[in-house]
Formats: C-alpha cells, sequence, structure tokens
C-alpha cells in the first residue's frame, strides 16, 4: 500500500480528522490530502461522517484497527510487503515468491526480513509461512477478494482469476467471457445440467483441454469431480494429457489431475472427498456410453504370456517395461497394460504374430488416442477380458533406446519360447519420469518406497547418454516429474539437484540458440535467479560450451560448436 495512505490511517484509527487537521498532521497540502481521504474512502477504509474522516465501521476497518494495535503498518503494509504477504497463502520458498510477486531476488528477501522482524512471518523447514494470526490472515483474504472481483458482475461468483476470470453465473445469465467447463460437456458427448454456466474471462476459443481442466477448478464435491471422469474417459481419443498437466498447474489442481487418473483405473487417490466411490462412477460412466471395469488381475497378464509363449515357433527375447513390470515383482496389484519392446523387425513380427493367434486384435488409427499416438509404438493389441498388449520396436515410447547396458540389467523369466526380461527398476522409474501417462506418478512413488535402494547415479547417467542418442531433451519433464512426488508424495529423489542444473544449463544453450545474447535476454526465456544463471554460464564457459567476450564494453555471450551439439530442433 502506498505510504501517504499507511501514514493517514494511523492518524485515522486513533481518533476522527477533518482533512485540514489531517493535512496538518502530516506535512501535506491540503489537495493531497484531500486526495488521500477520497481514496481511502473508495477502498472501504474509511467514511465521511459530519465533515470528519472517521475509520468506516465495517469488517474491513475493524480488521486494520486490530492489525494497527499490534504492528506497525507502514512495514506490514508499506513497499512490497502486502504484495508478498498476499503471495504467502501456504508455505513457499524465497524463489516461489519471487516467481508469484514479480519481485527481483533481493527486494523479496529484503522484504521478508523485515515481516520476519516484525514477526508475521516465520521460516520452518526453509519455507517462509505466516504466523497463526486469525486477523492478519482475515484481513488479507479479504484484500484477495477484492481484488479478484474487480469487475465481476454482479451476480458472478469468481472460482479462480491470475491475469484471467473463471467465473460462474445462475444458468441462463449472459457474462463477459467465453463458456467453458461443465457448460461445454454437452458439445463433447457429456449431457450435464448445472444451476450455473461457467465463463473464461477474456473471451477465446476454449480448447477441450482448457474445458476438462476448469471443470475440475470449479468443481464442488464428488458428483461434479465424477463428472470431470466421465468427460475424461469418454474423450480418451481428443484430450492431450501432456497439455492438460501444465494447465491444471496454472489453475491450481495438478493433484486433482493426478487422482482422476488414478481414480478411473481404480487405484487409489489421495482426495477421497473429490470423486463418488468407483462403482458408482462405473454406472455414471454407463449412461454415456463409456465402459470401464477394474484392470485384471496379475494372473490374467501371467496367462497372457504364456500363451504368447505357447503360440511362438521360435525363442523371442522381449523386454518388459512399465506397469506390468512391477507387477510381475510383486509391487504393484493390477495393471490395464503389457508394455513391451522388441530389438528388431524380426522378433517384432513373430510377437504379433503370437498375439493374432492368441485371439489380439490390433488398434486401427482412428482407436489410438493423443497419448498412444505421442508413444509411436509399433502396435497395440486388444483381447476382451486381457490386458492391452502395447508393443515397441527398438525405442520405448518414443524416448529411450534399448540399450546393452539396459539389458544387461534386466532379470529373465521364461514363458515357454517367449523369454521375458524385466527392464531395472532404474531404467523402469526413468522410463516413467519422462512420459506423461496415467499413474506413472504413483508408479514412481511405489518404485522408490518398495523398490528398495535405487542407484540414482545410474538413472541420470542412463538418461544423459540416452539423451546424446535420441537427440532430444526429456529433462525438464523429468524435473517437473520429480518436483511433483516430492510436492504431492513428499518424496525427495535425490537426483533433483544434479538434474535441475543440468535442465539450467540446457534452458541458457537454448535461449543463445533463439538469439539471446546475455544474462538479462536468458533470464527473460528460463526463470531462475540471476546469480544462478551466471553461475552456470561460467560453468559452461569452462567446458568450452560458451564463449565470453567484450563488445563495446559489454559482455555477450555465444554458443561455441561444442555447446550447438546439445541443443536439439
Amino acid at each position: 500500500m502506498e505510504l501517504g495512505k499507511l501514514k493517514a490511517l494511523k492518524l485515522l484509527v486513533s481518533g476522527t480528522l477533518t482533512v485540514r487537521e489531517l493535512a496538518s498532521s502530516m506535512g501535506l497540502s491540503y489537495p493531497r490530502a484531500a486526495a488521500i481521504a477520497r481514496e481511502l474512502i473508495g477502498e472501504g477504509y474509511c467514511e465521511k461522517a459530519g465533515g470528519r474522516v472517521v475509520m468506516a465501521p465495517n469488517v474491513k476497518g475493524s480488521l486494520l484497527k486490530g492489525l494497527a494495535d499490534r504492528y506497525d503498518l507502514e512495514t506490514l503494509l508499506g513497499g512490497s510487503s502486502e504484495k508478498l504477504l498476499l503471495a504467502l497463502s501456504k508455505p513457499s520458498s524465497l524463489e516461489e515468491l519471487r516467481r508469484k510477486t514479480g519481485l527481483a531476488q533481493s527486494t523479496t528477501y529484503q522484504t521478508l526480513r523485515r515481516l520476519m522482524a516484525l514477526g508475521v512471518v516465520r521460516k520452518l523447514d526453509g519455507l517462509y509461512t505466516l504466523i497463526d494470526d486469525p486477523d492478519l490472515k482475515a484481513f488479507l483474504g479479504l484484500l484477495e477478494r477484492e481484488r479478484e472481483a474487480t469487475g465481476l458482475e454482479p451476480y458472478a461468483i469468481l472460482i479462480r482469476s491470475n491475469g484471467f476470470k473463471l467465473k460462474k453465473v445462475p444458468a441462463g445469465k449472459q457474462a463477459r467471457g467465453s463458456l467453458t467447463a461443465f457448460s461445454l460437456f454437452g458439445r463433447y458427448g457429456v449431457e450435464y445440467t448445472s444451476p450455473h454456466d461457467y465463463y473464461f474471462e477474456p473471451a477465446k476459443e476454449v480448447s477441450i483441454e482448457e474445458v476438462l481442466v476448469h471443470a475440475l477448478t470449479a468443481s464442488e464435491g464428488k458428483a461434479e469431480g465424477t463428472m470431470c471422469a466421465v468427460f475424461y474417459l469418454k474423450n480418451l481419443d481428443k484430450i492431450d494429457p501432456a497439455k492438460v498437466k501444465p494447465l491444471a498447474r496454472k489453475f491450481g489442481v495438478l493433484s486433482l489431475w493426478v487422482d482422476l487418473q488414478n481414480y478411473i483405473k481404480g487405484l487409489q487417490v489421495l482426495n477421497v472427498e473429490a470423486f463418488l466411490p468407483w462403482d458408482e462412477f462405473a454406472d455414471k460412466a454407463s449412461l454415456y456410453g463409456v465402459l470401464v471395469s477394474l484392470p485384471p488381475e496379475a494372473e490374467k497378464g501371467i496367462t497372457v504370456l504364456r500363451k504368447l509363449g505357447e503360440k511362438l515357433s521360435t525363442t523371442v527375447h522381449a523386454y518388459l517395461f512399465g506397469g506390468a513390470n512391477l507387477l510381475l515383482r510383486g509391487l504393484k496389484k493390477a495393471t490395464k497394460d503389457l508394455d513391451v519392446v522388441v530389438e528388431d523387425k524380426g522378433d517384432f513380427s513373430k510377437l504379433r504374430g503370437a498375439l493374432l493367434a492368441s485371439g489380439f486384435k490390433p488398434l486401427g488409427e482412428k482407436e489410438l488416442t493423443p497419448s498412444d499416438r505421442k508413444l509411436n509404438p509399433s502396435g497395440i493389441y486388444v483381447a476382451e477380458g486381457s490386458p492391452r498388449f502395447d508393443l515397441f520396436t527398438k525405442v520405448i515410447c518414443n524416448a529411450l533406446f534399448l540399450t546393452d547396458e539396459m539389458k544387461s540389467r534386466a532379470e529373465t523369466m521364461a514363458f515357454g519360447k517367449l523369454v521375458l526380461h524385466l527392464l531395472s527398476l532404474e531404467d523402469v522409474f526413468l522410463l516413467k519420469s519422462i512420459t506423461e501417462r496415467e499413474g506413472d506418478l504413483e508408479d514412481m512413488a511405489t518404485i522408490i518406497r518398495r523398490g528398495g535402494d535405487l542407484r540414482w547415479d545410474e538413472i541420470l547417467k542412463t538418461y544423459l547418454t540416452e539423451e546424446e542418442v535420441i537427440k532430444k531433451h526429456f529433462c525438464f519433464t523429468m524435473l517437473d516429474n520429480i518436483e511433483l512426488l516430492q510436492r504431492r508424495e513428499g518424496i525427495i529423489a535425490p537426483l533433483h539437484e544434479p538434474l535441475l542444473r543440468h535442465c539450467i544449463d540446457i534452458g541458457i544453450l537454448q535461449a543463445l540458440a533463439y538469439g539471446r545474447t546475455n544474462i538479462k535476454g536468458i533470464r527473460k526465456l528460463i526463470d531462475f535467479p540471476e546469480h544462478t544463471i551466471r553461475n552456470r554460464v561460467k560453468k559452461l564457459a569452462k567446458e568450452g560450451k560458451i564463449l565470453k567476450r567484450r563488445k563495446r564494453g559489454r559482455l555477450t555471450l555465444a554458443l561455441t560448436g561444442r555447446g550447438k551439439k546439445l541443443i536439439f530442433r
């Protein structure tokens, strides 16, 4: 808040003043004092009574009086303090606060120090948090709602805002923006009657992924959460999960999105209040022509593998990854898919023949979902009552090559002429960390909790080797999933710090490839503290990947030939 207003409020909480008395007490001109008084009245802090300015007899005025009695208002709300306090709705790191507020790191740190000295902010387990002061939290909540509600229709309820507005109005009422969330479910085959219409402002063409995320954000109660699950299953062939994830993060429903993916598979969810019991979900889904079933038990998967081994005329070596790998290790109770990779087209042809002879049918191109296409399998085969068979040749999920090192770490199980090699848990974890499939996060947590001591250095080494071979960067997706695992499951993966450094390095090199030539330009593309970027630039220059030179007295940066080799288009 502006310093002049805070000084005026400090005077007014102690008694009433005329504008002239206010000007004299503050050492201001009469017009300036009058302008401050008008602003405080307009913002609901004060009102005019009998020619005098008085604190308003409302919740806002009452809360501010209580805060003024305990804290120095200029320190509490002056300068960057108000913005920082509003950003502390939940415990946050220094970097998170800097990103939320847009403040410089030094300003963020100095303001936090002042607020900690005032006693309203504490640092616990490396995170900054508000003290448990009900009046302060109520006052900040009021400010937040006022800020969000600016420009809303009088009958609208704001659901979420951050440079946009997601809102609901009584059904049939007109509002600015574009219809979204449950209001557009009918467009995608899920007729749903709601007492509200939902709008996104400013107006735009709303994608199907945005419809889903907006609905998750607006969901109130188990019935609406379950309808989101029905909508997702009904439109599996249209929705791209890789597009949903960043949207879910933006709208603060990332954990709910992960829960939804687990829920539709019959797996455990963190927020049990978000969805109806699974059998009720199955009944509701059937009304919209969506048939759901729990994953087959382990024995069904083993039966399929034995049958394939019997159908093969010659020995085929195949490598198992994904949930079925965990199933056979006893780390998982059920899975819907058997994910297998073979080394060449010959083995693919033999295994395909055995699948067809066992009653499996290949999925046609039109039956593939966006997720299926992105993983680029050699073939997907289905049979009623059996797990789905996803078959890859040499390259796993369009992300990793089946290398000799992977094969040497695998454990072998024989099913007749089908010799099945279970990729190591390290390789399964790596693969799950760089793909965007349902249940991957849950499986990553299972591997860490139940899989014994993982060789983290081996996981990172394998990824860096694969990056060079396949010429793609999956490190940002991997970092994203590992950080989500930490936030959602409380699991800290030891490779986080070296992976973070690698991501920063790649981000710097990519920024230079896009034409940035200095630290300021790099920061516009990668959101990391300036001192961190400088340290990594120094390291990259020492490794011969960046060239530092002076041009007209200014430091400029450029890629070397060695650095260019790490940029994959």
